[in-house]
């Protein structure tokens, strides 16, 4: 499981969502990367039940997952997915959509 974030063919700076233009250098350039895990940094229990939570990843990534297949606290570390399908095991949801112009 992985989820997919976006780095600057340039300076290499990374980026979730996706950009057009690159805050640090002004590229337009860039290429998808991934990571399979994240550090659980807070944790928000929703009315209907669902647990979300904001991860922070290499590179000063920072997701807000929905948490499928059981719960977290701050401090767990999780597997990322893409993928909603995947709800077997313990993992942090990132819906991912491409926003190009």
């Amino acid at each position: 499981m992985t989820a997919v974030f976006q780095r600057c063919a340039n300076c290499r700076a990374a980026y979730f969502p996706f950009r057009l233009v690159c805050s640090r250098c002004a590229n337009t350039s860039f290429i998808e990367d991934d990571v399979d895990s994240g550090l659980v940094e807070a944790v928000t229990l929703l009315a209907n039940g669902q647990q979300t939570a904001t991860l922070v990843c290499p590179d000063d990534v920072h997701f807000i997952a929905r948490v499928m297949g059981g719960t977290v606290k701050a401090g767990d570390r999780i597997n990322l997915t893409n993928s909603a399908g995947e709800e077997t095991a313990l993992a942090g949801y990132i819906p991912f959509q491409r926003n190009y112009a």
